[in-house]
C-alpha cells in the first residue's frame, strides 16, 4: 500500500512539473547582429617564370662529367629555382627520400628514368685474377637501377 502512495505522489510531482514547464513563456532568442565583413586584399604570390632552360656544358672536356656546382646550375635552369641554395635543398631532400625508401625495402619508380631497387645476390664462386685461385664470394645486397624504355630510346 505504501508503494502505491509513493507512486501516486511521484506521478503528481511529474504532472506538476509538466504544467509548470507548459506555463512558462518561451523567450524569443535574439539573433546576433551579423558582424561587418572586412575586405581583405589577398596578395597574389609572386610567380617566378623560369628562364628558358639551358643545358650547361661541363667544364671538364675529358670526362664530360658535371661538378656539383654545375649540376645545381642545371637544376636552377631547368626546374626554375631561384638560386643554387634552393636547388641544393631540393637535391638533398630527394637523395634522403631515395635512401630512406631503399632502406625500408621499397622499389622506387622514377617515371621516364627507370626503377631503383635493392636486390639480393646469391653466394657464388669466383676467381682471384692474380693467383687464379677459386674464391667464395658471399651473398649480399646491391642497389640496382633498371632504365626505362623511354630513357633507353632517348639516349641510345
Amino acid at each position: 500500500m505504501a508503494k502505491k502512495i509513493k507512486a501516486k505522489k511521484a506521478a503528481k510531482k511529474v504532472a506538476a512539473k509538466k504544467k509548470a514547464v507548459a506555463k512558462k513563456p518561451l523567450k524569443a532568442k535574439k539573433k546576433a547582429a551579423p558582424k561587418p565583413v572586412k575586405k581583405v586584399e589577398v596578395k597574389k604570390p609572386k610567380v617566378i617564370k623560369p628562364k628558358k632552360a639551358i643545358l650547361l656544358v661541363p667544364k671538364n672536356d675529358a670526362t664530360k662529367q658535371y661538378s656539383q656546382s654545375e649540376l645545381f646550375d642545371c637544376l636552377v635552369s631547368y626546374c626554375g629555382f631561384v638560386n643554387r641554395k634552393e636547388a641544393r635543398l631540393f637535391y638533398d631532400g630527394f637523395c634522403s627520400m631515395v635512401q630512406e625508401s631503399l632502406k625500408s625495402g621499397y622499389r622506387l619508380l622514377l617515371p621516364g628514368l627507370g626503377k631503383i631497387q635493392v636486390r639480393k645476390t646469391a653466394a657464388r664462386m669466383g676467381i682471384n685474377p692474380l693467383t687464379k685461385e677459386p674464391i667464395k664470394i658471399e651473398a649480399r645486397k646491391r642497389v640496382r637501377f633498371t632504365p626505362a624504355k623511354v630513357l633507353k630510346e632517348a639516349v641510345l
